[in-house]
């Protein structure tokens, strides 16, 4: 690189570094910074085992892997250290801002490229994810250096300068090497892939529609997906280039109760240790057959695509609010909320939004239209990947790869415009195009800043993991604090929707802030319980349960607190109803037992744990293992049965032989062995 190209460079990246580092600052003294949960905390366990020597695991991958990988690095060289994680993350994204603007001067101009750099280094979704224990920051530094890869460098052949011109892409090693970096960032985020083909397209093209540069294109992909599919193979028995989740990602995102946003199906738990596994459960049930992981996937492609074609009035409406949400100002929250990060970062008010770059970017796209075949690899990247996103549905955060590219064509109308203006200064009256694109401008920002998500698809989520946040950093008092106000809160938007915050029912638009008030009753609940108020927690319990009946966890942890408040015969009252109301529930069902074995039922008891395992379905290999340990303990109560505790005793230690009672399940062994 040129002492020309390194200086801007170099200024970018430090004043991006610069900014992250004063976030980064602001957010260590917040509940956020070692609050993990959700996807962060699924990540960082997966990072654990991988760290312990689990390098290759054991199933088909269901979740992105690349992350937990460079972080179990991150771990093994230089431990679970989440300042310096952050750091590093820091710096990619710093680096990402010096592509932005790379890709910038490639396109346009050096002055181009600074503007897109410098509004890379200044939006405030990329600080926002890069301090997270999070994948998203990998994505558009991936997505970016991809693109400068595929484009060949100016050297070599003519500055374009006019309509007509292509900008060939590049020899063969470079676009292999866009290739690898795209297949790369797939094993981010899988819908990056769909930038292959167009990648492959604009290649085609641009070089006289020669098959060569798609070629290399798609033999550099294939260098990095082949030996992941081949692990998959190996170790799950399906050739999955990926991962093998996408078919209930599409299901969410077109089914039944899609609504362009992330709304699972009643019967997946929103968790990523269960979402997929709740998929595969249903999709037996649906089948009648056991199904793998991608079998399972593929089944609920079908599914989805079947609810499409029987629905396509729905379908059409469904797909234009995917569209209004993806370009929508709104940071619509997934594990974290943007909004509940500002209080403490306030460095955010100052950054720039993606309802302010989208503007530009489309005023930008207006103003160099006539230039559409030199930008036509931009152009073709951003909708492709808008329409990977509209697949399944929306997540501020899985906009961001296209960002930087949004960027550079905002920042050539900001280019544009400061000409205008300096034009007029000298009396020059400003041309039809650029006065078209201010009004692109205005409109799109008006779009943009309509708030197209509805308050029903995220009830108070930010002040419920801020709760969490709080409760976890040592603060339960702050927590409470916040989980009253989301109750008062919660039950008056019900009161006004016309109804009972006292009970579950149907209630137009309701339906979720009854979940968000059931999920506040149950953290103000847990919180009550640790504080030793079990009387109170077991009533926050069932005012949780109420509202969520089909939660049957709910009523176990209501149970244990009216244990711990002394009240047996009301905890197996409440386990009985649950039992009833789910009996797959083996959670339950072995509280109910153990409850009935302490209260010296133990033939009752021995039926109830007995009766949860046969209605459980796929029981984890835990939960398994519970139940030996819990048939062993009430068969020794019986006489005559020391034979099945052994056998009971044997199973659960082969299933878990670091629990608890592993060490005096060995002694009780060796004693029923005899000498």
């Amino acid at each position: 690189m040129s002492t020309t190209r390194l200086l801007p460079a170099a200024a970018v990246f430090l004043a991006a570094l610069g900014i992250r580092f004063a976030y980064l600052a602001q957010i260590a003294g917040s509940p956020f910074f070692n609050f993990l949960h959700l996807d962060p905390l699924y990540y960082h366990e997966w990072a654990l085992r991988i760290a312990a020597g689990n390098w290759l695991g054991g199933e088909v991958f269901e979740m992105s892997p690349l992350y937990s990988y460079l972080m179990a690095l991150h771990i093994f060289l230089l431990g679970d250290d989440l300042w310096t994680l952050r750091i590093i993350q820091m710096a990619a994204g710093a680096l990402t801002c010096v592509l932005t603007y790379l890709l910038g001067e490639r396109l346009f101009d050096r002055a181009t490229g600074i503007l897109a750099g410098l509004g890379c280094a200044l939006y405030g979704p990329f600080l926002f994810y890069e301090g997270q224990v999070m994948k998203e920051f990998l994505t558009p530094f991936l997505g970016t250096a991809a693109l400068l890869f595929a484009l060949a460098p100016r050297s070599g052949h003519r500055r374009a300068g006019d309509a007509g011109t292509w900008i060939p892409p590049a020899g063969g090693w470079r676009l292999a090497a866009s290739g690898m970096l795209l297949a790369t960032a797939a094993l981010v985020r899988d819908n990056v892939l769909l930038l292959l083909p167009a990648l492959a397209g604009w290649a085609w093209l641009a070089s006289g529609r020669r098959l060569r540069p798609p070629l290399w294109l798609i033999a550099g992909a294939a260098v990095v997906l082949i030996p992941v599919g081949l692990r998959n193979l190996a170790l799950g028995g399906d050739f999955v280039l990926t991962t093998s989740g996408g078919g209930e990602v599409f299901y969410i995102g077109n089914g039944p109760y899609a609504n362009g946003a992330y709304v699972p199906p009643p019967w997946v738990r929103s968790n990523p240790r269960y979402e997929h596994q709740d998929f595969r459960d249903k999709a037996r049930a649906l089948s009648g057959r056991e199904m793998s992981r991608a079998e399972a996937s593929r089944f609920w492609w079908r599914e989805g695509l079947s609810w499409m074609a029987k629905n396509p009035w729905r379908t059409a409406k469904l797909w234009l609010r995917k569209f209004a949400l993806f370009w929508n100002d709104h940071e619509l929250p997934d594990n974290y909320s943007y909004a509940s990060f500002i209080p403490f970062a306030p460095l955010l008010r100052f950054m720039l939004t993606f309802g302010i770059v989208a503007s530009f970017a489309w005023a930008g796209f207006a103003l160099t239209f006539p230039f559409w075949r030199r930008l036509l690899p931009l152009h073709l990247c951003i909708a492709a990947y808008m329409l990977s996103v509209m697949i399944v549905f929306n997540f501020a955060r899985f906009r961001l790869p296209v960002v930087p590219l949004l960027l550079v064509l905002g920042a050539a109308f900001a280019r544009g415009l400061a000409t205008t203006l300096a034009g007029l200064a000298t009396g020059r009256l400003p041309g039809r195009r650029i006065l078209a694109s201010v009004v692109v401008l205005l409109a799109g920002y008006g779009f943009m800043s309509i708030d197209w998500s509805s308050a029903s698809e995220e009830p108070f989520q930010d002040r419920l993991h801020l709760a969490a946040a709080w409760r976890e950093a040592g603060h339960p008092e702050r927590a409470v604090t916040v989980l009253e106000e989301v109750i008062r809160d919660a039950e008056r938007v019900i009161r006004n929707h016309g109804g009972d915050p006292s009970r579950a029912q149907t209630i137009p638009g309701g339906i979720t802030f009854k979940l968000a008030l059931s999920a506040a009753h149950r953290d103000l609940a847990g919180i009550l319980q640790e504080q030793g108020r079990a009387p109170e927690a077991a009533v926050a319990y069932g005012r949780a349960s109420a509202l969520a009946p089909e939660d049957s966890l709910l009523s176990v942890r209501r149970a244990a607190a009216l244990m711990k408040a002394g009240d047996p015969v009301a905890a197996e009252a409440v386990l009985r109803e649950a039992v009833a109301r789910d009996p797959g529930s083996f959670a339950a069902g072995f509280d109910l037992a153990t409850l009935l074995h302490a209260s010296g039922r133990s033939e009752e008891a021995l039926t109830a744990l007995q009766r949860a395992r046969d209605a459980a379905v796929n029981l984890a290999p835990l939960d398994l293992a519970d139940f030996h340990y819990g048939m062993a303990t009430i068969l020794m109560a019986l006489p005559g049965r020391d034979a099945e505790v052994a056998q009971h005793l044997r199973e659960a230690l082969k299933l878990n032989p670091d629990a608890d009672q592993a060490e005096s399940a060995r002694e009780i062994l060796e004693s029923l062995s005899g000498p």
